[in-house]
């Protein structure tokens, strides 16, 4: 493992959502919020996103990892909407090509064949039908897989922008591509195996929730189950991917020249 990801610190941040001695009460919280998206969407999400940063802050700083209290719910708002905003924008583009895609199927399955029907001449246009059917589902297809090749780049950039944001404290520092990637490339490694990490978790997830989909009394209660899996995860995945920005960043700052070496390098 990376220097900055020891066996040793893995054990310790997967653990750390059940060390502090108010966890109980404090996981509770996140994970009513988390069911309440179920009643009122987006807004608990929001002060659960605002909770998630707080943590990542945490290890951002060099601490060590803990439930915080759930206080200072305006600034948990405004992380919140932050980190909603940087996700946003960087999903965009895979947004805008799996909607698209399918807008352009629909037009071309359903529009063109109901316009063909009453043309002037509807033989000649409906003989272009299955060239139009094969062409709208190749459409698709295309679109699939742009849409999930982007979405792969979106969810590999959020959490360096989001730990951008994090350690400068302002929400224009998550879009400064250059400044992030710069320090994320100073420790490539580690952020591969954070990334290794989750997936690890997400996967031993989907297990679960496929073995508790095939009985039927966990099959009812699989909403109920999913929002302290997916709050765990979440809180784990912030520590981790804050732990791996700090050790980047002081990569980084030991790879990249300061100013005052540089300007003494040109004299």
């Amino acid at each position: 493992m990376s220097e900055g990801l020891s066996t040793a610190s893995l054990k310790r941040l997967v653990r750390f959502p059940f060390q502090d001695a108010k966890w109980v009460s404090r996981f509770l919280v996140g994970t009513l919020l988390t069911l309440a998206n179920y009643i009122i969407p987006i807004v608990p999400s929001i002060f659960v996103s605002g909770y998630i940063l707080r943590v990542m802050r945490q290890t951002v700083a060099g601490k060590e990892p803990a439930l915080p209290t759930w206080d200072e719910w305006g600034r948990m708002m405004k992380d919140g909407l932050g980190a909603m905003v940087v996700g946003l924008v960087y999903f965009f583009p895979a947004l805008l090509v799996l909607i698209g895609g399918m807008v352009l199927y629909f037009f071309a399955a359903l529009y063109l064949p109901i316009t063909a029907s009453t043309s002037a001449a509807p033989e000649e246009t409906l003989a272009l039908m299955p060239m139009l059917t094969v062409g709208s589902m190749a459409l698709v297809f295309v679109s699939m897989f742009l849409g999930t090749l982007l979405s792969l780049l979106g969810a590999i950039a959020v959490p360096a922008a989001l730990g951008h944001f994090v350690a400068q404290g302002e929400l224009r520092a998550a879009f400064r591509i250059r400044q992030w990637w710069r320090i994320v490339k100073a420790d490539k490694l580690g952020y591969f195996v954070t990334w290794v990490v989750m997936v690890g978790l997400l996967g031993m997830a989907y297990i679960g929730f496929m073995l508790a989909y095939s009985t039927i009394v966990l099959c009812c209660l699989l909403p109920i189950l999913m929002a302290p899996f997916g709050l765990y995860i979440m809180l784990v995945g912030s520590a981790l991917f804050g732990q791996t920005y700090r050790q980047s960043r002081k990569l980084c700052s030991m790879i990249t020249p300061t100013a005052a070496e540089l300007l003494k390098s040109k004299t």
